[in-house]
């Protein structure tokens, strides 16, 4: 099928929100107005790993992986780092593990404070956030959505069989260190909740599918890569944004275009388009349309340890491998039951704001969870036996303060940008991780419900000394910097305030937005998509309302958009 030559809207990026979003605007909108996405990467179908759990391993690296290299990163001892990142329609939603877990309300109220805009409040985008969920309990309804196309599920709930022996144990574990339990995704992260996913049945729901964008009317394209964003000058007026121009020269004329192409790639386009640092494009002799020095700015992630421990007696059944664990109930989703949330105590706060001479709220900042721990009943390591003897840890920075960017290599679109990820920079980011890493040796090896059935941490390679509680500051930001890695979640690059004003609209010019994690002012904790979800029917609604010309809340509702 030949490609269109106008459109009224085009989406660059059918990741998670680019799918969302288009799939909403075609509902909102007049049946005449037209939508195009165009997604660099392939339809996924015909991948058989797309589907299952454990499958989804094997699709890093993959033809469906942008798999970015970082530049070498001076704090963690000059490593590169391979960043995952979904080149395929569906995005992100196809290669990810299915966590849904919002961040705390006071991480999206920090985001409110800073662009003084009460609609990016918890309770501002909480509607937004509902709306894409379909609870498959109907609890909490002030909450949880239940008729939105995103099925959630507690781990629990998702099959009679699939009941993890440690489940118990380690909850047990965490209560003896003093972390209760708290109900999962309802903008409080503090402590012990019930890890939800986004599985159904054990199947996949990537967003194109969730969505149901085959049937929505919107026109798809993949292995369809844009190169920039087309402009034209009007004089006494901001540049206006009038289509794109595909990688391999076509042209495409729109009304109004909408990056929703990820943290990494959205600021590499824009600055392919001249939108950008102005001495940067000017190195790559790019004609400037709008000098925008954030864009690529104000990088993050969810720095991580990863870690493997060895159960004692597991004879018993205790993880992934024992064959008392071989029901498909078990891999419908990830092996785990929990995710634990905490704050970093005050003082511990206070004394690495000082060292990093940040002027942030001490007791504001103290009050917010900045870790995320889980126990994962499978090893997830190479060259570690999965045969039920070992389980794998994650000890998650929820509130990053180091900052990294992206710039493009060259003018070229193929070139892939470069990427100073700068990871554990900050003495804030070494205080959490290094705190993370002792509560949880602490829960694994001190508490008379962990020692039952963990023995000891595995050293991840030879050479390596297994951490204990005796170890010190020094050993365990030494493990940091040898292995720690992110959860592949980077945000910040094309930021509200800074690059986007309030409506998500690209400041400077015109009839240009970003959708996607790169819009994120500052770091939220959780795990993104249930964020992201909420932002594309956020941005549908924006990009509706003034169209259909809604100024009560009557026709607000009998479209189904808040404004």
């Amino acid at each position: 099928m030949d490609l269109p030559t106008e459109v009224d809207y085009i989406v660059v990026g059918g990741g998670l929100t680019g799918c969302a979003l288009a799939s909403r605007l075609a509902k909102f909108l007049p049946k005449q107005q037209s939508i195009l996405v165009l997604e660099a990467g392939p339809d996924p179908t015909s991948n058989p790993y797309t589907t299952s759990t454990m499958g989804g391993f094997a699709l890093q690296g993959s033809e469906l992986d942008w798999a970015y290299s970082t530049a070498p990163i001076p704090n963690l001892s000059n490593r590169v780092i391979t960043l995952t990142a979904g080149k395929t329609l569906g995005g992100g939603s196809v290669l990810n593990y299915g966590g849904w877990q919002r961040g705390d309300a006071a991480d999206y109220d920090a985001w409110a404070k800073l662009l003084d805009d009460e609609r990016w409040s918890y309770n501002g985008l909480l509607p937004y956030m509902r709306r894409s969920e379909h609870y498959t309990t109907q609890t909490n309804p002030e909450q949880h959505g239940f008729d939105g196309p995103i099925k959630i599920t507690g781990i629990s709930e998702s099959d009679p069989k699939r009941r993890y022996p440690l489940r118990e144990p380690l909850k047990k574990a965490w209560e003896e260190l003093g972390v209760g339990r708290v109900p999962s995704s309802v903008g409080k992260l503090a402590g012990l909740s019930e890890f939800l996913e986004n599985w159904d049945q054990g199947i996949r729901q990537p967003a194109h599918l969730a969505y149901d964008l085959a049937h929505s009317g919107v026109d798809v394209r993949t292995d369809t890569p844009v190169h920039r964003v087309l402009f034209e000058n009007i004089p006494g007026q901001a540049p206006r944004a009038i289509g794109v121009l595909l990688e391999d020269g076509r042209q495409i004329k729109a009304q109004e275009v909408v990056l929703a192409a990820g943290a990494l790639r959205s600021p590499q386009i824009l600055q392919l388009s001249g939108v950008g640092p102005a001495s940067l494009l000017a190195s790559h002799s790019i004609p400037l349309i709008h000098d925008s020095p954030a864009v690529g700015a104000n990088l993050f992630d969810h720095f991580a340890l990863f870690q493997v421990f060895r159960l004692r007696n597991p004879e018993r059944g205790l993880a992934l491998g024992h064959p008392t664990l071989a029901d498909p109930a078990f891999v419908k989703g990830m092996p785990v039951d929990w995710s634990v949330n905490e704050a970093l105590p005050t003082s511990l706060v206070q004394q690495a704001l000082a060292k990093d001479k940040d002027s942030s709220d001490v007791q504001a900042l103290s009050e917010r969870p900045h870790i995320e721990t889980m126990v994962v009943y499978h090893p997830l390591a190479p060259g570690i036996p999965v045969d039920g003897s070992y389980v794998g840890t994650s000890v998650m920075l929820l509130l990053p303060t180091s900052r990294g960017t992206v710039k493009i290599a060259s003018a070229l679109p193929k070139d892939k940008p470069v990427i100073d990820a700068n990871y554990f920079d900050t003495a804030m980011d070494r205080a959490v991780l290094v705190h993370g890493a002792r509560r949880l040796l602490q829960c694994l090896t001190n508490t008379k419900a962990g020692q039952d059935v963990v023995e000891a941490e595995v050293a991840p390679m030879p050479g390596m000394q297994p951490l204990t509680l005796d170890s010190t500051t020094e050993d365990i930001e030494n493990r940091i910097r040898a292995t720690g890695s992110p959860h592949f979640h980077p945000a910040g690059t094309c930021a509200l305030g800074t690059v986007l004003d309030t409506e998500l609209k690209v400041k400077g010019v015109q009839g240009l937005r970003v959708v996607d994690a790169s819009i994120f002012p500052a770091p939220i904790g959780g795990h993104p998509q249930a964020t992201l979800y909420g932002i594309a029917e956020r941005a549908a609604a924006m990009i509706a309302a003034p169209l259909l010309k809604l100024t009560s809340a009557k026709d607000a509702l009998e479209w189904d958009i808040d404004i």
